[in-house]
């Protein structure tokens, strides 16, 4: 998967415009779109780090555990 499509689909997943995405992150909005162009977009790409994927990637589950989290809270209430 492309660092485009990956940071795209993060971003849908957690619903954010892409300013708040790029706090979320703690990556300044320039960057991130450095990290959006097409790696032939001389000058204006720059490749994502490893640390970043692993970011996002822990962002990703840490959302979806507090989601689950949520879920199961609302539903334990219901049945009390």
């Amino acid at each position: 998967m492309s660092q485009q499509v990956f940071l795209r689909e993060a971003k849908d997943k957690l619903g954010l415009p892409w300013k708040e995405f790029a706090e979320r992150i703690g990556a300044p909005e320039t960057t991130l779109k450095k990290w959006l162009a097409a790696p032939e977009a001389v000058g204006n790409y720059r490749e994502m780090p490893s640390t970043v994927w692993v970011l996002v990637r822990e962002i990703l589950d840490h959302e979806a555990l507090k989601n689950k989290f949520n879920r199961l809270a609302n539903k334990a209430s219901k049945s009390a």
